[in-house]
């Protein structure tokens, strides 16, 4: 779903939305006694990841359009009861997966961090909206026929039609992989369909997609010298496919050239897609995102994007109707996530709920939700996306500019300190 950059201001949303129940603010602070720190700020580079003091300190970059800059584009994560038990019997703590466009994942794991990146298939691809199949991490690859040609012109200097919709493309361009997974155990990137399995030509781009745990969805823009057109198909996996979801870093012969037969594809329809990417009202959304928003003001207008951990694609809500939002209206945009032992939220500005336990940790708050505030962020930044793993809440944030993308990081927040 296309981004909206909305900045919001709630810190009056704390002083308005607590009932007679017991409840709690947090505002997270960085002590001057180090020991006490509860917070650490990162930013991300082409190679990685640096600390810093402040995301208004970050060494300047160009800034270019969201799917072909740097930025943590998506943020999945296991529960503790799928990653199972340990050898000493006991559940291991959540795994979250930072999806950086352009580079690779961060792997978090506590306060433990590790990038594994893999130049083949991100140089040239968007990396976005990261799910699990067969409890391991999956990610769709695309290529933006707009803004990535467009740069391309841009650096040829020059407009040529001819480049943008010629058929004598690059073997590389004519076969793009549109999605592959990372496999925890040889910490290495494997792709499963390319354009060639879903029997796409070369005008052929995947402009978005939906996976709703038994079927991929998606919508295919075709653009030529006379006109852009859209397609809609889908596909599931074979039983075989989980054959090509190694674990182990070599692939057989057989995998290699088989990957047709892993899959059953078949046609779709706008109308089948749009059902898959509608928007819902809020009170359809999970019973317990409604509990933790539950003290929020009725009319206070927001859109949330719901996941939950180690799922499926995440499912949009809003708290508002259409025709409700006036002119110039500010709406709160936030992500929610819902594990086996929490539910929590965060929005754009840095306000935060949590209901639940942390791993290992015992229920807060009677599982009544708990509010945050997370440390403000610079003019222009926004905080766009967030895990836990064990006690540790790590979150993206990222400098906008309508369809841009500039300085970019995540927050890593101990909520042991923060909480208990």
């Amino acid at each position: 779903m296309k981004k909206n950059f909305f900045i919001f201001y709630t810190i009056f949303l704390m002083l308005t939305i607590f009932s007679c129940k017991k409840q709690e603010t947090i505002t997270i602070t960085q002590s001057d006694n180090k020991k006490n720190q509860t917070h650490k700020w990162f930013y991300l580079t082409q190679t990685g990841f640096e600390n810093i003091d402040y995301p208004s300190n970050v060494p300047l970059v160009i800034k270019k359009p969201w799917t072909e800059s740097l930025r943590i584009s998506s943020i999945g994560q296991t529960s503790s009861v799928e990653k199972g038990f340990d050898e000493n019997g006991k559940f291991e703590q959540e795994q979250v997966f930072a999806l950086v466009n352009r580079l690779g994942i961060i792997q978090f794991s506590g306060s433990e961090k590790k990038l594994f990146t893999d130049n083949f298939l991100f140089k040239s691809n968007t990396a976005d909206k990261i799910v699990f199949m067969n409890s391991k991490p999956v990610f769709s690859l695309y290529k933006n026929s707009f803004f990535n040609d467009l740069l391309k012109l841009q650096t040829l200097d020059a407009l040529d039609n001819e480049y943008l919709f010629s058929n004598d493309k690059s073997i590389e361009e004519k076969n793009i992989s549109v999605l592959a997974q990372f496999d925890t155990k040889s910490n290495a990137f494997f792709p499963i369909i390319n354009t060639e399995s879903l029997k796409l030509n070369s005008t052929s781009q995947v402009s978005d997609f939906f996976w709703d745990g038994e079927y991929w969805f998606y919508c295919i823009k075709n653009s030529t010298n006379e006109k852009t057109q859209f397609d809609y198909l889908k596909w599931k996996p074979n039983s075989s496919l989980l054959q090509i979801l190694p674990n182990a870093i070599s692939l057989d012969q057989e995998n290699n050239l088989d990957k047709e037969s892993k899959i059953a594809l078949e046609k779709s329809s706008e109308s089948e897609f749009r059902k898959q990417k509608a928007i819902l009202d809020f009170s359809e959304a999970p019973e317990r995102v409604q509990k933790l928003l539950s003290t929020l003001p009725k009319d206070f207008l927001f859109l949330l994007e719901c996941k939950m951990a180690g799922g499926a694609s995440s499912k949009m809500y809003q708290n508002f109707s259409d025709n409700s939002v006036k002119k110039n209206q500010k709406v709160a945009e936030g992500k929610a996530c819902i594990s086996d032992s929490w539910v929590a939220s965060l929005f754009q500005d840095g306000t935060m709920f949590f209901a639940g336990s942390l791993f290992g940790k015992h229920i807060l708050n009677n599982f009544n939700s708990v509010a945050m505030r997370l440390p403000k962020l610079p003019a222009n930044f926004i905080y766009t996306d967030f895990g836990i793993s064990g006690t540790t809440l790590y979150a993206a944030w990222e400098e906008v500019s309508f369809y841009e993308t500039g300085r970019v990081g995540f927050l890593e927040v101990d909520l042991e300190k923060v909480l208990y």
